[in-house]
């Protein structure tokens, strides 16, 4: 099978959730033996990071401007890769790059599908360019599309919204693969990092308001008292909010136990999860959280607000659920920290799940099924 992903952002520092699955579900989909290509723009795309893809065909378009990374638009190349494909995977939603796709998509009659993955509902900056984008093209790429795939149920009440019927939207979850979080911290993992040998909650994500960095670190500062040893580390890209979050720790007075460590390579990163108390995801939306399953993997509770898509946490006894506010992330943190030795109970209940339903081998393999299915209906139509 011929597969294209049309993506904006192949960057993992910068991408976020989106990127990091449609890396993995290319991957996987290589090895069950299809062929993939990805349609995306040159933005921060190594040539290193080209090649970790090997034998996925990367059509990558030159980028014009950064901040809402408008392509050079290559036509040719575009409609080159969509006119070979058998099937169309669009992935996010904001995208100049899925709309130039969606031109010869729509001109060759192909079958595509969406996933979103949470980014329908119109939020944060750009409104205004959301909703024109969304009034002239976006809601036809989405109502048009031949299924709808979704990594949580949250996600399927933005695609009623847009009258999309709910037997064309597919639930399909994110993944993880254990082998990726096997490498465990050496003696100078610390040192490194500049961080003592105290205990640590972690954040993961790219620092942007929908993320709710902020609200976590005020959380902090209100147990800062109550839990003197711990301390509080942010991996993930600048989006604008470092700044704030840096001078918030200079007014507090915790400066020095609070760590923004920026982003770092998938190696330390797996190091600095299996040294972390717990995870902490705050954010104020959310498509389902792949910084869940990464904690869980190496048998790591979470703390999550009610916007991250994964009741499961709580079904499971993996970890607490609080609403998207310092006053329930401060509960939350003190809850966590109060249970001391039964942490270790949450992390491995929380593993056992993300072991049994959450491996992007498959992911992989139900989205092949989509796929084909999808096909099979093309095939039959001639």
């Amino acid at each position: 099978m011929q597969i294209l992903h049309v993506i904006e952002n192949m960057d993992e520092s910068s991408g976020g959730g989106a990127t990091e699955r449609t890396r993995q579900l290319s991957i996987h989909f290589a090895r069950l033996g299809h062929d993939v290509t990805i349609l995306t723009t040159s933005f921060r795309l190594s040539k290193s990071a080209q090649e970790q893809l090997h034998p996925i065909k990367i059509v990558a378009l030159p980028i014009l401007l950064k901040r809402f990374y408008i392509p050079w638009p290559s036509f040719l190349k575009v409609r080159d890769a969509v006119r070979t494909a058998e099937i169309i995977h669009i992935v996010s939603h904001w995208s100049l790059v899925s709309l130039i796709a969606y031109f010869f998509i729509s001109l060759y009659k192909k079958k595509y599908t969406v996933s979103p993955l949470g980014a329908l509902p119109i939020y944060g900056r750009s409104k205004f360019i959301k909703r024109a984008y969304n009034y002239f093209f976006g809601k036809k790429i989405i109502q048009n599309a031949s299924l709808s795939i979704v990594a949580t149920l949250n996600e399927t009440p933005a695609f009623t919204d847009l009258n999309v019927n709910k037997e064309k939207i597919i639930h399909i979850p994110n993944g993880i693969n254990e082998e990726d979080y096997m490498i465990k911290a050496g003696s100078d993992f610390r040192d490194r990092f500049g961080l003592s040998d105290k205990p640590f909650i972690l954040f993961m994500g790219r620092l942007n308001r929908i993320k709710g960095p902020d609200l976590l670190l005020k959380a902090f500062n209100n147990v800062k008292d109550m839990f003197p040893d711990l301390h509080l580390v942010y991996i993930g890209p600048d989006e604008g909010l470092l700044e704030s979050l840096e001078n918030y720790t200079y007014l507090n007075g915790i400066e020095e136990r609070v760590h923004f460590l920026g982003y770092i390579s998938r190696e330390d990163k797996s190091r600095i999860i299996n040294e972390a108390h717990f995870l902490t995801v705050p954010s104020r939306k959310e498509a389902m959280s792949i910084v869940v399953l990464e904690a869980g993997i190496v048998a790591k509770p979470a703390l999550i607000t009610d916007q991250c898509g994964f009741e499961e946490l709580e079904e499971v006894n993996g970890g607490y659920i609080v609403t998207p506010t310092v006053d329930g992330l401060t509960n939350g943190i003190k809850d966590m920290i109060n249970i001391d030795n039964e942490i270790n109970a949450l992390g491995s209940n929380l593993k056992m799940l993300v072991s049994k339903n959450y491996l992007w081998s498959s992911a992989a393999k139900k989205h092949i099924s989509v796929f084909k299915e999808l096909i099979d209906i093309k095939d039959e139509n001639r």
